[in-house]
């Protein structure tokens, strides 16, 4: 299975529209490989970090979630929000050498109806590691199923 479909699953799983792996280094934010049934995001599209949700993931250096992003103050007024209106998120950083390289992240136009919980975390946690395997990987390597 390839990166595209991998995420196209793990999006399912979460039941998101959209997919992100990225690249971080300093404020720059490269865009991986993005799975979305909303065509905002592709391979290759570059932001500044503090214009994405994974600012605070990489900030925090953990996972981050909402729920709904229009009914928190402060974060109805993030860039991010205010440009794609995305409502529901989850994000992980990927950390290689205790450096965080990028994120793993999903996100979704819809607000989330129910919370995160515990097994959203470890499912998270284990895209994050199935990805960093991937990644460390000998190119004909292919990630398994979700």
């Amino acid at each position: 299975m390839d990166l595209h479909q991998w995420l196209q699953q793990a999006a399912e799983a979460f039941n998101m529209q959209l997919a992100i792996i990225s690249d971080i280094d300093d404020n720059r934010y490269v865009v991986v490989e993005a799975y979305s049934s909303l065509d905002l995001v592709k391979a290759g599209d570059e932001f500044a970090v503090d214009m994405t949700y994974c600012a605070n993931v990489v900030n925090l250096g953990k996972i981050v979630a909402y729920e709904q992003v229009g009914a928190m103050t402060k974060m109805c007024l993030h860039p991010c929000y205010q440009a794609m209106h995305l409502e529901s998120y989850i994000g992980i950083p990927l950390v290689v050498k205790n450096k965080i390289i990028g994120t793993l992240n999903f996100s979704s136009l819809e607000p989330r109806t129910v919370p995160f919980e515990k097994q959203d975390i470890q499912m998270m946690e284990f895209f994050a590691s199935q990805y960093l395997e991937y990644r460390e990987a000998e190119p004909s390597h292919e990630l398994p199923k979700c």
